[in-house]
């Protein structure tokens, strides 16, 4: 099985601009979550000679504009797909997947996408004074589970904790966003050594995890933290 990181924003500047998100592509099939930059998964399908066509899952992780702006691009050109939503997204964005016609799933909790790949239903985050539905995705491999987040806005720790319960598995990889980039040295270091005694045993942090946080897991982890780059390619 093949992970490929098809379009990220991570820095302050990324996101001053609108270059901010992220879409992960596993195999040629399944679409994780699809940025923030109108037609820009588009643009990377096409720099990467992925066929578009070929997509038949998009899973949105949680409905904030950063993981779902380009999804309507990809509809223009590709409506013979399955979008999987948490239940309690915006309406609006539910009418809008409908109207160009694609299948939806509104996905309550673990279901087998297929394979070994699984989504986890909905958990809550909080921000402010609203809560935030949000999924993730795990992949179960013979040496663990790869977990990847869109923001974590559950939590990171609470993600990994609810994976290893649903997945009776340590977390082999965990990737993705996972919202740190708010909290000082100290809360961020605290999260790590708790994802450590989880049994995570290899991170590719990057979006909203933050600059601090990204150097803080490169020194716990060493080798075990991964730089992600756009393009690159993971075989699991």
């Amino acid at each position: 099985m093949k992970i490929t990181i098809l379009a990220e924003g991570s820095t302050k500047w990324q996101r001053f601009i609108k270059h901010w998100g992220l879409s992960i592509l596993i195999d040629d099939d399944i679409l994780f979550d699809t940025f923030g930059k109108p037609g820009y998964v588009v643009k990377q399908l096409k720099r990467y000679k992925i066929d578009i066509d070929k997509i038949k899952h998009i899973v949105i992780s949680h409905d904030d504009w950063d993981h779902v702006t380009g999804l309507w691009k990809i509809l223009e050109r590709n409506q013979d797909l399955t979008v999987y939503i948490c239940p309690h997204f915006k309406p609006e964005i539910k009418s809008k997947i409908k109207w160009y016609g694609a299948r939806i799933v509104e996905v309550e909790g673990v279901i087998n996408l297929r394979d070994n790949i699984y989504l986890s239903g909905e958990l809550t985050g909080e921000r402010r004074d609203f809560d935030i539905p949000e999924q993730y995705l795990a992949i179960k491999t013979a040496k663990g589970i790869v977990v990847i987040t869109g923001c974590a806005h559950p939590g990171i720790v609470e993600i990994t904790q609810h994976a290893k319960a649903a997945f009776s598995s340590d977390t082999r990889l965990l990737m993705g966003g996972f919202h740190l980039k708010d909290r000082i040295a100290e809360e961020a270091r605290d999260v790590i050594l708790k994802l450590k005694a989880l049994g995570v045993r290899q991170v590719i942090p990057f979006h909203c995890t933050g600059q601090i946080a990204q150097e803080l897991f490169n020194k716990e982890f060493n080798r075990n933290c991964i730089v992600p780059r756009e393009g690159c390619t993971l075989e699991i």
